[in-house]
């Protein structure tokens, strides 16, 4: 029971309430507004805006002579869309928003519909095709290709995309601030006395053809902006577009690089980047909060996975609650952390 001269929004939660729980059928009239008025309390004109909320909502529609009417709910579906072939969430920055995702749906009795990629799937995500029936809310995690995202768009569902913000279509997006992220890692290097520094940017494969990832460039616009504070030239020698590149190139190199920014990247490949560059070369790596778990690690850039799960979670409540279109982008932070061991 609402209090006396209940908000516009209480209304609104309290009526949209009663219709998730049927009070309200699906294709009953509403009372009018002057009867709802009476009911909470509140002026006819309040209640309209109440009305038009719930429009908006998807809850009800307006026939023009005869009243309002409650619309079938909304699917109680969301279609989840990851960029990778895991059959289940990982360990990284991306199974973690899985499985608090999966939570926050268990617990509102939300279905998620979840296609990665499989076989015949195009490599930059699974084929929107396979989307029969979109849920409520479409949601990409870890997919950067725009044609592909427009694809996803056309279903006309509100969509939220992590790790990437797309340019090309309608979507909210929830991204790291790289040009944060590159500005601090060259600041940190400069402060080190390092003078030639070298920066390994990302690539992924579409067709066959390696294009560098959106989010390196806006790191490497940092780094150029840090360095045109000191007055210091960025060596376009010492840009490498991808860590496969730096052993090959780094050898024909004159003057050796002092420091290196790059993505956080453990293996072969990275050893052999490094010293090609050379071993007292000074390293800032950027990624998420799992480097700071090491023991030993260089100095680092991170990126806290809860701080980009409470913001997924906040706008896939949102547009999971309003069925909105309203586009929203949310950039989340780094913090520079120096080397440990």
């Amino acid at each position: 029971m609402l209090k006396e001269k209940a908000s516009q929004e209480d209304i609104y939660r309290e009526m949209r309430r009663e219709i998730e729980v049927g009070s309200y059928k699906a294709s009953e009239r509403l009372p009018s507004v002057r009867t709802l008025a009476r009911k909470y309390q509140a002026s006819p004109n309040t209640i309209s805006k109440v009305v038009s909320r719930l429009m908006e909502s998807g809850l009800c529609t307006a026939k023009r002579g005869v009243g309002l009417f409650v619309r079938s709910l909304p699917n109680r579906r969301l279609t989840l869309l990851i960029g990778g072939s895991n059959a289940q969430p990982g360990d990284d920055a991306f199974g973690m928003i899985e499985r608090a995702i999966g939570d926050r749906c268990a617990s509102e009795g939300l279905e998620i519909e979840r296609l990665h990629v499989q076989t015949g799937d195009p490599a930059y995500g699974p084929d929107a095709d396979r989307i029969r029936k979109p849920g409520r809310v479409i949601l990409c995690l870890g997919l950067g290709h725009e044609p592909h995202l427009k694809q996803i768009a056309d279903l006309r569902r509100p969509m939220l995309c992590v790790g990437t913000s797309p340019s090309r279509s309608s979507a909210s997006a929830v991204v790291p601030n790289s040009f944060r992220h590159g500005y601090l890692a060259a600041r940190h290097l400069i402060r080190r006395g390092c003078r030639r520094i070298a920066f390994v940017g990302r690539v992924r494969a579409v067709r066959g053809v390696a294009l560098p990832e959106s989010e390196s460039l806006k790191e490497l616009a940092g780094v150029q902006c840090a360095f045109m504070e000191d007055s210091l030239p960025l060596h376009p020698e010492l840009v490498f577009n991808d860590i496969a590149q730096v052993a090959a190139r780094a050898a024909s190199l004159k003057d050796p690089a002092d420091g290196v920014i790059m993505p956080d990247i453990e293996g072969v490949e990275a050893v052999q980047a490094l010293k090609a560059l050379g071993a007292k070369v000074e390293r800032v790596v950027i990624g998420d909060d799992r480097i700071l778990e090491r023991s030993r690690r260089p100095a680092a850039v991170v990126v806290r996975r809860e701080d980009v799960t409470e913001l997924v979670l906040l706008e896939l409540h949102r547009l999971l609650d309003e069925s909105s279109r309203g586009l929203r982008t949310y950039l989340v932070d780094g913090e520079i952390h120096d080397a440990v061991g």
